[in-house]
C-alpha cells in the first residue's frame, strides 16, 4: 500500500514538473509576444479601432452575402476607399496650387539663389550631366537629398504599418467569432467570470470606437449643414464665421458632459449678436432663433435618437472624454485609440471583478447596456425569423 502511494506521489510530482515546464515555455512565448506588441503597439491599436468601426457594417452585409472573406473585404473597401479618395482629392488640389505658384515664379531669380550658380538652363545631355554632377557634389544639396530620402523612408514605413493595421482588422473580421468561441470553450469556460468580463469589454469597445466615433461624425455633418443653411438665410451683415470649423468643434464637444455643445452654440450666438449690434440691433432676433433651433431641436435629436442608436449607454460620457483627453498626451498620436481601450479594461474590472474580489460570496454584477448598432444588426434577423406570439396576433377571435 505504501509503495502504491509512493508511486502515485511520484507520478503527481512528475506531472507537476511537466506542467511547470510548459508554464515556463508559455511565459517565454508571452514575453516574445510582448516585444512584438511593443514594437507595433500603435498600429495594432489602430487595427483594432478599424475592426470595431467596420464590424457593424460587416454584420449587416453578412445578412446579404454568404462569404465572410468577401464581406470583410467589402467592408474595408467601404471604409478605406472613401478616405483614400478624399486624401487624393486634397493632394490634387494642393498639386494644382503648387503648379500655379511655380508657373508665376521668375526662373532667373530661383537659379540665382541656388547653392551652385547656373548661368543658363542646360540644353544638351552633356550639360545636364555636368550640372547634375556639380549639384550632387555640393554639401547643401547632399543634405537636402538625405532629408528627402528620410522622408520617403518614413512615408513608406507609415504605409507599410497602415497595411498591417488593415490586415489585422481583416483577420479579426473573418475570425473573431471562431477566436471567441475557442477561448470560451477551451480556456475560460462558458458563463465564467472571465467570459463575462471580456464580453463586457468587447461591448464597451464597440460602443466607444464605433458608436462615439460615428456620433461625432454625424454631429459634425448635421451641424455643418445647419450652419450653412443659417448662413444662406441670414440677414445682411450676419454670418456664422468658418461654419465647417465650428461644425468640427461642435462634434468634438459632444464628448464634454453637461455643457458640451451648448458652449459652441452660445459662442456662435454671441458672434452673431455682436454682428447684429454693430450693423442693426433689430437683427438680434436671428441669434435667438439660432439658439432655439440648436438647443431645442438639434440637441434633442442628438440625445434622443443619434447617440442612443449609435453609442448606447454603456459608459459615462465623462469617462470617454477623459480617455480621449489623456490618451494622446500620455502615449502619443495613437493615445486617442489606446486611451479608451485601457479605460474600458479598468472600468469593467471595477464594475465586474472588484465586487467579487471584495466579497466572494456576492453574486456577479450584471452589466446590461443599451443596444448598440453592432448588437442591433445581430438581433434583428433573429426577431424577423421568430414566429409571432399569440399576444401579437391580430387574427385571434376573428371569424
Amino acid at each position: 500500500m505504501a509503495e502504491t502511494d509512493s508511486s502515485v506521489r511520484n507520478v503527481r510530482v512528475w506531472a507537476a514538473h511537466g506542467h511547470l515546464g510548459w508554464w515556463v515555455l508559455g511565459a517565454v512565448l508571452l514575453a516574445v509576444l510582448g516585444l512584438v506588441v511593443d514594437q507595433y503597439l500603435p498600429w495594432l491599436v489602430f487595427g483594432l479601432f478599424i475592426y470595431y468601426v467596420a464590424r457593424p457594417i460587416t454584420r449587416r452585409l453578412e445578412q446579404r452575402i454568404a462569404s465572410p472573406t468577401l464581406v470583410a473585404a467589402l467592408t474595408l473597401l467601404l471604409i478605406v476607399v472613401p478616405i483614400v479618395v478624399m486624401i487624393g482629392a486634397v493632394l490634387l488640389v494642393a498639386l494644382g496650387q503648387l503648379v500655379t505658384m511655380v508657373a508665376d515664379l521668375p526662373v532667373d531669380r530661383i537659379l540665382a539663389q541656388l547653392p551652385v550658380q547656373v548661368t543658363d538652363l542646360p540644353n544638351t545631355p552633356s550639360e545636364v550631366y555636368d550640372t547634375t554632377v556639380v549639384l550632387i557634389q555640393d554639401p547643401s544639396v547632399q543634405t537636402v537629398v538625405g532629408s528627402v530620402g528620410q522622408v520617403i523612408g518614413a512615408v513608406g514605413a507609415v504605409l507599410f504599418n497602415m497595411f498591417i493595421s488593415l490586415l489585422i482588422a481583416f483577420f479579426l473580421l473573418i475570425s473573431d467569432r471562431n477566436i471567441a468561441t475557442w477561448f470560451e470553450s477551451n480556456v475560460f469556460g462558458e458563463e465564467s467570470l472571465a467570459t463575462d468580463y471580456l464580453s463586457a469589454v468587447d461591448r464597451g469597445l464597440s460602443s466607444v470606437y464605433f458608436g462615439y466615433t460615428m456620433t461625432i461624425f454625424a454631429v459634425i455633418i448635421l451641424s455643418a449643414i445647419i450652419y450653412t443653411v443659417f448662413n444662406f438665410f441670414a440677414p445682411a451683415d450676419l454670418a456664422i464665421p468658418s461654419a465647417v470649423l465650428f461644425a468640427v468643434v461642435t462634434g468634438l464637444f459632444t464628448l464634454v458632459p453637461l455643457v458640451g455643445r451648448s458652449v459652441v452654440y452660445f459662442a456662435i450666438a454671441g458672434t452673431l449678436a455682436v454682428q447684429a449690434a454693430l450693423s442693426d440691433p433689430r437683427l438680434l432676433w436671428f441669434p435667438l432663433v439660432f439658439l432655439a433651433v440648436m438647443i431645442v431641436a438639434f440637441d434633442n435629436l442628438v440625445r434622443t435618437y443619434i447617440r442612443p442608436y449609435l453609442s448606447g449607454r454603456t459608459l459615462n460620457t465623462g469617462l470617454v472624454m477623459f480617455a480621449y483627453l489623456f490618451g494622446p498626451p500620455l502615449f502619443g498620436w495613437y493615445g486617442i485609440f489606446l486611451g479608451p481601450f485601457l479605460m474600458l479594461f479598468i472600468v469593467m474590472f471595477v464594475r465586474l471583478i472588484l465586487p467579487v474580489l471584495a466579497n466572494p460570496d456576492r453574486e456577479r454584477v450584471a452589466v446590461e447596456p443599451e443596444h448598440t448598432l453592432d448588437e442591433f444588426t445581430e438581433r434583428v434577423p433573429e426577431r424577423e425569423k421568430a414566429p409571432p406570439s399569440d399576444v401579437d396576433r391580430t387574427d385571434i377571435g376573428s371569424g
